[in-house]
């Protein structure tokens, strides 16, 4: 009987991404972004045609509103992060500031200056 074959061992060669999730706050502003564009859309269908033309123009004004925050939400997410990224970088290339901090603090109070000791 032959021995039993083990299944090759798989790798990935694909990046892991290290760019932080959206934040809680934007995923609530985007679902009730996307739940007021769904109910905008089923009061336009229970009123249909018979309402006057200030109703239809403010409808239209306020499905415009909905669009633009939508897009503009999107925009604060890239801009965040992207942000984040940028300081990300900025702490990984700066090294471990506590270490720095720590160091620093024992040269200064170590000892005494040439001004205290006469």
């Amino acid at each position: 009987m032959p021995a039993a074959r083990k299944p090759a061992s798989r790798t990935t060669t694909a990046p892991k991404r290290t760019t932080a999730a959206e934040p809680a706050a934007l995923k609530r502003l985007n679902k009730s972004l996307d739940d007021s564009q769904k109910a905008l859309v089923a009061l336009r269908k229970d009123l249909g045609k018979d309402v006057s033309k200030g109703a239809r123009e403010l409808y239209d004004d306020l499905g415009k509103f909905i669009k633009d925050a939508r897009r503009d939400s999107g925009k604060l997410s890239t801009a965040l992060r992207k942000d984040l990224e940028a300081l990300q970088k900025r702490l990984a290339a700066s090294g471990n500031p506590a270490a720095k901090t720590r160091s620093t603090a024992r040269r200064t109070t170590g000892r005494p200056t040439a001004a205290k000791r006469k």
